[in-house]
């Protein structure tokens, strides 16, 4: 059985709290909070202030993916507003490995995104410590698009690695998740679906127990 990440920018944020309950009641294991600045991609969705709106409205995890070009000079901005694992690009335009090195330094939980161009071999040295390592399966920046296909190649190479090297990170997979492609990656390995579109377009309860149970 896989954890469900509901991404909570697609939801009604007009009925936040109702929302969360939905999702948490149908078996939503944590939520993505999709950060975007639009400069390191071209939208501008949440900051700290709704992050912490969600905090105060759920106790389940929450995943912070900062698509954003400074995420050196503002996480901490993000982990004070009640984020509880913050998700770092490889593709972000500082020292990402000084940066990683510093959360595992100060026991900040982190994981590391890698884009479609990115190949896993870019991070196989950076994992170790993370706790998750997520794998866009679109162009970041907004909901909706179409999954690409060779994003399930890099899952079964992380799996093999993590399984080989007895390493507790988990594989989490973001972009174009429904019924049919998150069964494709939870078969390749995939722990954790994030899905925007495919739960909040579709009543929430049923699309959650659908990729629950894959």
């Amino acid at each position: 059985m896989v954890e469900v990440s509901p991404s909570i920018i697609s939801s009604d944020l007009s009925h936040l709290y109702d929302e969360i309950k939905r999702c948490e009641d149908a078996g939503a294991g944590s939520f993505h909070l999709d950060v975007m600045d639009g400069h390191f991609v071209n939208n501008i969705t949440m900051g700290p202030d709704l992050i912490r709106a969600i905090r105060k409205s759920t106790g389940l995890r929450l995943d912070a993916h900062l698509m954003i070009e400074r995420p050196d000079k503002y996480y901490k901005s993000f982990l004070d507003a009640g984020a509880d694992v913050l998700l770092i690009h490889y593709e972000s335009p500082v020292n990402t490995m000084e940066l990683l090195k510093k959360f595992h330094r100060e026991n900040i939980r982190y994981g590391i995104v890698i884009n479609p161009e990115t190949n896993f071999e870019r991070v196989k040295s950076l994992i170790e410590n993370a706790e998750i390592l997520l794998i866009m399966s679109v162009n970041p920046g907004f909901s909706g698009q179409k999954f690409i296909d060779d994003s399930l190649i890099k899952v079964s190479q992380a799996r093999e690695f993590i399984r080989a090297n007895n390493l507790k990170t988990r594989i989490e997979i973001d972009g174009g998740i429904n019924d049919e492609t998150g069964r494709l990656a939870a078969n390749a390995g995939a722990d954790i679906l994030v899905s925007a579109s495919f739960i909040f377009k579709n009543g929430v309860i049923n699309p959650i127990k659908t990729l629950k149970n894959f």
